[in-house]
């Protein structure tokens, strides 16, 4: 017996944020044909940008509520708890920097930005990372293991070269008279860290692939994807001002940036509603999943 589809409360999250980016995205790609049908006639970098960061940091806001919904169902001494700590750390600094990073960059406002930046950046990645080690351990407990593939390599890889040309980039600039700004480094800090989340992604996405298709699994799959997002939006963002400036960079950041967001809240909107159907299951009866699945839940 199938379970009903319903969009009321906070179980049907995971179905509203879905449909809320498949909308704006088609809304976008609308735009984006009809700018490049009137051969770019009109200019849409300014009203996309600003519709890009309201965006975004409203979704950012969705995940940061929807953390701390899934970290009040976790009790003290629970092994998953740490790690939810942590990304409820991500979210909130994710969203401050969305709120924050808005306003104008002058006097101590710019000072703030500036740590916004950092807290959005750098260190949002770091705890990323650190709970992304704790969520392994915790699986690897579980029988959850799992072993680099030549795939994980290749992505792992790919990675480490794209950060090596940042780097690389961003040294001739300096030697050449050119500083990259202090945005730019902020950014250049974190490719190290998003390497290591890179491949701590890959690691998870095989602990995950023997767990079936149920909602701890969606969990944990949309957190890979949010991180795989993250690495391919940095490299096309990187590629477009260089090869193809005449697109529309605030176009293509939103493409990128708005899934980004979607992915890292699906994560604790899948953990939230698997904690409601372990409590109240359909039908009276708990799911049939894997062994240890349904302790990750809880």
């Amino acid at each position: 017996m199938t379970r009903k589809v319903n969009l009321d409360g906070i179980e049907s999250a995971p179905r509203w944020i879905v449909m809320f980016l498949g909308a704006y995205s088609i809304v976008h790609l609308f735009v984006l044909y009809l700018w490049n049908a009137a051969g770019q006639a009109f200019s849409i970098q300014g009203t996309s940008d600003g519709t890009s960061a309201l965006s975004v940091t409203g979704m950012a806001a969705v995940g940061l509520w929807l953390c701390l919904v899934a970290l009040r169902s976790f009790p003290k001494g629970a092994k998953l708890r740490s790690a939810w700590v942590l990304m409820t750390i991500a979210a909130a600094a994710q969203t401050a920097w969305g709120v924050l990073a808005q306003l104008p960059g002058t006097g101590l406002t710019g000072q703030i930005r500036m740590a916004t930046l950092i807290a959005g950046g750098p260190m949002r990645l770091a705890v990323l990372a650190a709970a992304m080690l704790a969520v392994l351990r915790i699986l690897r407990k579980f029988g959850f293991q799992s072993r680099p593939s030549a795939t994980d390599w290749a992505v792992s890889g790919i990675a480490g070269l794209f950060t090596l040309c940042r780097f690389g980039e961003a040294a001739m600039a300096s030697l050449a008279g050119k500083s990259p700004g202090v945005d730019n480094w902020i950014s250049l800090s974190g490719l190290p860290i998003l390497c290591v989340l890179l491949f701590e992604a890959m690691l998870l996405r095989q602990s995950v692939l023997r767990m079936g298709n149920g909602l701890i699994a969606r969990c944990w799959i949309a957190l890979v994807w949010g991180i795989l997002l993250t690495g391919a939006g940095e490299l096309a963002l990187w590629v477009i001002p260089h090869d193809l400036q005449s697109l529309p960079l605030a176009m293509f950041g939103t493409l990128f940036r708005l899934p980004i967001a979607a992915a890292f809240a699906l994560v604790p909107a899948y953990q939230v509603a698997a904690q409601r159907r372990a409590t109240h299951p359909a039908g009276g009866q708990p799911e049939d999943l894997p062994a240890g699945v349904p302790a990750l839940a809880r």
